[in-house]
């Protein structure tokens, strides 16, 4: 993958997020910390095969590659509930994915007219890093389902053998509906060995 436009903002968005929270998983110094993890996000994005135009999952693998990027450069591993505390306040508390989550609509006839299309297509991509999923209406506009079938997070993370770590980032699931304003409920993951994630989402009232 180039390390073009997108990239670099994704870093500049979340490079502050990322080293204010770091007290929280280590005490290493958090700026010479952050410089070599960058080296490392760089090489990890290099490895990965470019993304067709308008996957937007592109923004959820670069998400994925800075937490590794992070958690590859430390010293001392944490256990898998700092890690997570740890992603989920540095993404919670970016003012940017605040904004990106709340205004983000789902419960539209369009909205979900572009889920399913964008489900179709999912289908259609080989891109081992990107995610599969298909969509189902619900009872009415308020509801509806996904179901992922692969998972780019899970393939990046056993490529780079840090796999213990993908439940910080499949939590996050579930806070993204919250700031979203739905219930997000779910029986299976991928990395539990499950059939497929599944994503059951209801506008909150």
């Amino acid at each position: 993958m180039k390390y073009g436009f997108l990239q670099r903002i994704m870093w500049l968005v979340f490079k502050r997020s990322f080293q204010k929270q770091l007290y929280i998983i280590t005490d290493d110094d958090s700026k010479k910390l952050m410089k070599k993890a960058k080296i490392v996000y760089k090489k990890i994005l290099g490895d990965i095969p470019d993304f067709e135009k308008n996957d937007g999952f592109i923004v959820n693998i670069l998400n994925a590659a800075m937490l590794s990027a992070v958690y590859l450069n430390l010293k001392e591993k944490p256990n898998i509930d700092d890690i997570t505390m740890y992603y989920h306040k540095v993404m919670n508390e970016n003012v940017v994915t605040k904004c990106f989550v709340k205004k983000k609509n789902k419960y539209s006839e369009e909205a979900q007219a572009k889920l399913a299309e964008q489900a179709k297509v999912s289908q259609t991509r080989t891109n081992s890093y990107t995610w599969k999923f298909r969509y189902e209406a619900g009872s009415n506009i308020n509801s509806f389902s996904q179901y992922f079938d692969t998972c780019g997070i899970c393939y990046l993370f056993k490529k780079l053998g840090i796999s213990e770590i993908i439940p910080a980032m499949c939590t996050y699931d579930f806070d993204m509906a919250q700031l979203g304003g739905s219930v997000l409920t779910r029986q299976y993951t991928l990395v539990k060995g499950g059939p497929c994630c599944d994503f059951h989402y209801q506008k909150k009232h």
